[in-house]
């Protein structure tokens, strides 16, 4: 009888471990090679004002490290900011003091992800989209 009570306090264990397991899903975690980095600027009556879209080479990344520090390398330009994930699906970049830019993942798989800021800026309508993949 000792045994089956000791066999059946161990299965409810088991099984509440395993109910309040939480599933996080894919991870911005990580080294992610650029697809392409692309930057449109419109004016208030939809002209374009400015349009730009790298496309990724072999050696460009962005990398999202467990200490809170993303390294960018995009052809010539390194980088390195501060960053934090947010549960609504938005990763919080610092690339200097005094400026954020927040991004929403549009999509995030484990092997593609797509991150999009968009805001009015003194130019026009700002959208940016960065689509990565490993």
């Amino acid at each position: 009888m000792k045994q089956i009570i000791t066999l059946t306090v161990l299965l409810l264990g088991c099984a509440l471990y395993m109910a309040c397991k939480k599933d996080t899903g894919p991870s911005i975690k990580g080294k992610w090679n650029i697809v392409n980095d692309s930057t449109r600027i419109t004016g208030t009556v939809g002209e374009l004002i400015y349009h730009s879209n790298y496309i990724g080479v072999a050696g460009d990344y962005y990398d999202f490290r467990d200490d809170g520090k993303m390294y960018m390398k995009e052809g010539a330009a390194l980088d390195t900011m501060q960053y934090e994930v947010y549960g609504n699906n938005q990763v919080r970049c610092v690339p200097s003091p005094g400026f954020t830019d927040t991004y929403n993942t549009t999509l995030l798989t484990d092997n593609k992800a797509s991150l999009t800021i968009s805001g009015l800026t003194a130019q026009g309508q700002l959208v940016k989209l960065i689509n990565l993949q490993r």
